[in-house]
C-alpha cells in the first residue's frame, strides 16, 4: 500500500493510539502524524489503523512507511501576561500552522442555521477558546508557536459578526497584529462578506490568502450541513471567490469541499472543475463525525481515492498546488489525503483568462502576431468584442504564449465562434496551439454549445482537420490572407 492510500485510509478510519499515550490537548481528539514526511491529522478511535511501540500497524500488522508523531506544542503550556493560556487562544492546526479562531462566536452558531461542522461554537462552549481575545494575544501566541514549535504560518477563522462585515475588523486587527510581530504569513477564513470591498481591504492589509469554504456543491447536502451557507447562494460564493483571486492571485484562495456525507460525485466534481478553472484550490476533505454530526458509515476509501485522484488532475491542469498557497488549510494539508495524489506540474497550462490584467496580456500578444508579425490588419486587431467573449491563455513555462476566443454567433442558439487563434514565433511546434484547441472543444462543451465554427488561415488547416475540423465551402480572402471557414461538431444537444 502506498503512502497516499495510506493517508486516505488513516483521514477516513481513524487511527487508535497506543494505550495510555498522552494526547496534545490543544488537538482535541485529534493527534498530529508526520507519515513520510506529510502532516495528518486523522481521528483517534476505534480503528484497524494503530500505533504499536512507534510503529504504523494495520490490523496489528506493521506498515513499512516512516512515522513520527509530533508531542504536544510547547506554546500551548504557557500564558500571556493577564494570565490567559495561549493554548485558550490559539492551537496548533497540522504540523506547522497555528489556528486562531477570532472575534465573537458566530452568529448562527445558538440558531438551526448554524453551520454542523464549526469548529468555533463547540471550542467555546466547552471552555476551550476564549471568547475574548485581544489582537496583542493573537500575536504573542504566533510569537511563541513560531519560537518554540516551529510555526511556519497562520490561519484566523472568524464566524459571522453584525452588523454585516463586522468580523472583517477581528481579521484585519489580528493580521496587522500578526505581521508586525511575526511576519508569518497568514490566511483568513470567513463566509463571503456582503461587500466584495471587504476583500480588498483583507488583503491591503497583509492578509496573504483567503478560505472561502462552501462546504459542498450538492444543495441537498448543503441545506443539511450548513443552512446559513446554502441562504447565501451559489453566485455570492463564485463572486467572492473571482474578486479574492482578483487580489492575492491565483492558488491562495481556497474552498473546502466534505466528501462522505452522501453528495452527488457528479457535481462534486462539476463545483471543483469551477473552482480550479477560477484559479481556487479545490480543498477536497473528508467528513470526521463531530459533536453535532455522527456519520452513520465511514465512506468507502476507493470512493475518495478516485475523488482525489480525479480533483488532483484538475488542479494540475489548471495549474493548481497546494504546495504554492503561502498560509492556511490548504498549505496545512493535514486533514486531506489530496496532496499525496498532487501530480508534477505540467509544462504547458491552458484555461480561461481570470482577470483583466491577463487579458490586457493576451491583447499584447495579439498585437504582436496580427499586427507586428503577420501585418493581417493595422493599428490593432480588436474589434469591441473582446469585453464579450471568452478568452483562453496557453502559459509554458509560466509565460503566455497564445490565445484564442469564443463568442457567440449571430446566427442561431448552440453556436460558438472560434477566433484571434495567436501563438509567439518562438513557440510554435510545441503544441500550443493544439492544447488551445482542445481547450476551446471543452469550454464549448460545458457551456452547451452543439458547433465551433471559425475561419481558419489556411496554413492552419491541417492542424484544425486533425483535430477533427471540417472544410465548409472555398477558401477566401480576409485583409489579403487566404482563409477556409471550418465546423467541429461537438455532439452535444
Amino acid at each position: 500500500m502506498d503512502h497516499a492510500q495510506i493517508i486516505n485510509q488513516l483521514l477516513r478510519l481513524g487511527l487508535r493510539p497506543e494505550p495510555g499515550q498522552a494526547l496534545p490537548q490543544d488537538q482535541g481528539d485529534d493527534l498530529v502524524l508526520l507519515v513520510q514526511g506529510r502532516a495528518v491529522c486523522p481521528p483517534l478511535g476505534d480503528s484497524p489503523w494503530s500505533l504499536e511501540a512507534g510503529r504504523l500497524c494495520r490490523d496489528g500488522k506493521p506498515v513499512e512507511v516512516p512515522v513520527e508523531v509530533l508531542p504536544a506544542p510547547a506554546f500551548s503550556a504557557e500564558s500571556d501576561p493577564s494570565g490567559a493560556p495561549l493554548g485558550r487562544i490559539a492551537r496548533r492546526y497540522g504540523a506547522d500552522c497555528l489556528l486562531a479562531m477570532v472575534g465573537p462566536t458566530c452568529l448562527f452558531w445558538p440558531s438551526p442555521n448554524r453551520c454542523t461542522f464549526c469548529p468555533m461554537g463547540p471550542a467555546r462552549d466547552a471552555g476551550q477558546d476564549l471568547e475574548e481575545k485581544t489582537p496583542e494575544q493573537v500575536a504573542r501566541a504566533a510569537a511563541r508557536a513560531k519560537e518554540l514549535d516551529g510555526v511556519a504560518h497562520v490561519l484566523l477563522m472568524a464566524g459571522v459578526v453584525p452588523p454585516a462585515g463586522g468580523e472583517i475588523k477581528h481579521l484585519i486587527d489580528c493580521a496587522k497584529a500578526i505581521k508586525e510581530n511575526t511576519g508569518l504569513p497568514v490566511q483568513a477564513s470567513l463566509l463571503p462578506p456582503a461587500f466584495t470591498k471587504d476583500l480588498k481591504r483583507l488583503a491591503q492589509a497583509g492578509v496573504d490568502c483567503l478560505e472561502l469554504s462552501l462546504m459542498s456543491f450538492d444543495p441537498a447536502v448543503l441545506g443539511r450541513i450548513a443552512p446559513a451557507k446554502s441562504g447565501l447562494g451559489l453566485d455570492r460564493y463564485v463572486e467572492a471567490w473571482a474578486e479574492s483571486v482578483r487580489h492575492l492571485g491565483a492558488g491562495q484562495v481556497s474552498c473546502t469541499i466534505l466528501a462522505g456525507l452522501g453528495e452527488d460525485r457528479v457535481q462534486t466534481l462539476e463545483g471543483c472543475h469551477l473552482l480550479a478553472e477560477m484559479g481556487v484550490i479545490p480543498l477536497l476533505t473528508p467528513a470526521r463525525s463531530c459533536e453535532q454530526f455522527e456519520l452513520e458509515a465511514a465512506p468507502d476509501p476507493e470512493y475518495l481515492a478516485g475523488l482525489y485522484a480525479e480533483v488532483a488532475a484538475l488542479m494540475r491542469a489548471y495549474g493548481l498546488s497546494l504546495g504554492t498557497a503561502k498560509a492556511g488549510a490548504a498549505r496545512s494539508g493535514a486533514y486531506t489525503a489530496l496532496g499525496a495524489w498532487e501530480l508534477e506540474p505540467p509544462g504547458l497550462v491552458v484555461r480561461p483568462m481570470r482577470n483583466t490584467e491577463e487579458l490586457d496580456a493576451a491583447l499584447v500578444l495579439r498585437h504582436q502576431v496580427f499586427v507586428r508579425e503577420q501585418g493581417i490588419v493595422l493599428g490593432t486587431d480588436q474589434d469591441g468584442q473582446d469585453r464579450m467573449a471568452l478568452h483562453l491563455g496557453a502559459w509554458l513555462g509560466g509565460e503566455l504564449a497564445g490565445v484564442l476566443r469564443l463568442l457567440p454567433e449571430e446566427q442561431g442558439q448552440g453556436l460558438l465562434r472560434l477566433g484571434r487563434l495567436a501563438v509567439l514565433p518562438e513557440q510554435r511546434g510545441q503544441g500550443v496551439a493544439s492544447e488551445l484547441l482542445a481547450q476551446a472543444k471543452e469550454q464549448a462543451h460545458r457551456r452547451g454549445a452543439d458547433k465551433l465554427t471559425a475561419s481558419v488561415q489556411t496554413a492552419n488547416v491541417p492542424l484544425f482537420a486533425r483535430l477533427g475540423w471540417t472544410e465548409q465551402g472555398k477558401p477566401f480572402a480576409v485583409h489579403g490572407w487566404e482563409h477556409q471557414e471550418m465546423t467541429l461538431e461537438l455532439g452535444y444537444s
